[in-house]
């Protein structure tokens, strides 16, 4: 997930004139489990609570987490007041693997948009591509935190790619990692940071990219590199396609071939009664590509 800015506003809604309060677990305000403060799921988080507060009367709070895998469990939580998600689908994925029960358990209310997986490497480096990558041996890969976008994306992969065993996983702050790429990569086992992002979006370690260019390269990843999966709708975890990374135009940024997935927006069947479920699914149906737009 990336840094973004993440300003309040308030998005007008024609024709929706419903106005109610979410209840979540013994009558308490339901939340949305988001990701860190400062980050794009956190930021989607504030302009839908932004939204339905002033223009809908709905009122949520925001529940800042370490990321998808942490959202989700605050959603099947009976516990917890936390009624929306914001999830990766890899992650979602892996969730209803080992949760088969909560496949029945959500609905999807929003498509929050694509985020495609950002492999990072030295220019100095040997590593060419993520199949160059995978076949060395005690090669470091650097995934951010535990509960970050990318920890989630490279342990699914190793679920079903077990010759990912190989590189050691190392939990290491994104702009720590990218500066050891620059200036020690001679001395180091620190082969690639992995991160999990919006492609046009210009986090700090895009802006670094595309400012330091000379010192790094982005590692293509192929449908031939890696195996994916399905969501208990039958669609599949993973596209892989070229993207452009840092800019929204045709004349900026850096191409690359990757692998990219949906950012989805969950509520639960459990914590949300019907009657609430379809208010928020027609409010989405309106204003749902202004919630997950993308930060200018």
């Amino acid at each position: 997930m990336s840094s973004s800015a993440s300003s309040l506003f308030a998005i007008p809604v024609v024709g929706l004139a419903f106005v109610f309060c979410l209840s979540g677990v013994a009558g308490a305000q339901t939340a949305i489990s988001t990701g860190r403060e400062g980050g794009s799921y956190h930021a989607i988080g504030e302009r839908l609570k932004a939204s339905l507060s002033a223009d809908q009367g709905y009122e949520i709070s925001l529940d800042p987490s370490s990321g998808s895998t942490q959202n989700l469990a605050r959603l099947a939580d009976p516990s917890s007041p936390v009624g929306l998600a914001l999830t990766q689908s890899d992650a979602l994925a892996r969730f209803v693997k080992m949760n088969p029960e909560f496949a029945s358990e959500y609905i999807v209310l929003g498509d929050a948009g694509k985020e495609c997986v950002l492999a990072i490497g030295s220019s100095k480096g040997s590593l060419w591509s993520f199949a160059n990558l995978a076949a060395t041996k005690g090669t470091e890969i650097s995934v951010d935190g535990p509960g970050s976008g990318a920890a989630v994306t490279f342990g699914y992969l190793l679920e079903k790619d077990p010759d990912l065993s190989s590189l050691n996983v190392v939990y290491t702050d994104v702009m720590e990692a990218m500066l050891q790429l620059q200036v020690g990569a001679a001395n180091s086992a620190l082969g690639v940071v992995m991160i999990v992002q919006r492609p046009t979006v210009r986090s700090e370690v895009v802006e670094v990219l595309l400012a330091r260019s000379g010192d790094y390269r982005l590692l293509p990843i192929y449908a031939s590199d890696v195996q994916g999966g399905r969501l208990p709708d039958e669609s599949s975890v993973y596209t892989f396609e070229r993207v452009r990374v840092g800019d929204k135009s045709s004349s900026a940024g850096i191409e690359v071939d990757t692998l990219c997935m949906r950012s989805l927006l969950l509520a639960s069947k459990r914590k949300l009664d019907r009657d609430t479920r379809s208010k928020l699914s027609r409010f989405m149906l309106m204003a749902g590509p202004e919630v997950f737009a993308d930060p200018d």
